[in-house]
């Protein structure tokens, strides 16, 4: 099975707002649609900005600006300024991270490791806003049974890597994949515990595999010790 692409897991229904868009606007939207963050985009729907309930809640920190200016807190600075923002423009943080549509899931919770958020907004080719990826939204991929990996092993292992059928043993218990058999080399049993391990939605795996020629380091004996 080819890795998903984040078109595949994405929200495809995404509220968005104008940089003039209102303060109390942007609040109306975030708490009647339960979402945490908006997307402020330009009038080619691509995005500009995003307001999360963080920028919001500073006024709320700083008493609408009317406290005073925290001087040695950077960070602090900032939410207070955004205390007295009245419109998404003035609310909104940048970058905004992004990720296309037709990149694989895995590069999505890349960078949401890398850039510690909770969310994506998925652009397509032309950089406009087509959806939404969010941390949970990648987890899905777990929700598959066992006899869907198992089917899915199998069919990756005849179709990409080439193996005759029956050469692999394969089965799956709680998302873990247990392979058996004899290859004709260390290589070949690497790239069938790598396919393995990257199938989408395998936990991890029992690897029994053995070889007959170990052509990685020119050894020609029967070995069991490539095991994850």
């Amino acid at each position: 099975m080819r890795e998903p692409d984040v078109a595949s897991v994405m929200t495809t229904r995404v509220t968005t707002a104008k940089p003039n868009t209102p303060f109390k606007d942007l609040v109306h939207t975030m708490t009647a649609q339960g979402i945490s963050a908006v997307p402020v985009v330009d009038d080619e729907n691509r995005p500009i900005g995003v307001v999360s309930e963080a920028d919001v809640l500073a006024k709320q920190e700083f008493h609408g600006g009317g406290d005073e200016l925290p001087h040695g807190d950077r960070a602090g600075r900032g939410r207070w300024y955004r205390a007295l923002a009245q419109t998404a423009a003035e609310l909104m943080t940048t970058p905004v991270h992004t990720v296309p549509a037709s990149k694989p899931v895995s590069v999505a919770a890349r960078i949401l490791a890398r850039e510690k958020v909770r969310r994506l907004f998925v652009v397509d080719d032309g950089g406009r806003v087509a959806g939404v990826v969010s941390r949970r939204d990648l987890l899905r991929v777990y929700l598959r049974t066992d006899e869907e990996l198992r089917a899915d092993i199998e069919a990756l292992l005849a179709s990409a890597v080439g193996l005759p059928e029956h050469t692999v043993g394969v089965t799956v218990h709680d998302g873990t994949a247990t392979v058996d058999g004899v290859l004709a080399s260390r290589r070949e049993a690497e790239v069938v515990a790598r396919a393995v391990l990257a199938m989408p939605g395998v936990v991890g795996m029992h690897n029994n595999l053995r070889y007959v020629v170990d052509d990685l380091a020119g050894r020609s004996r029967d070995r069991t010790d490539f095991r994850q």
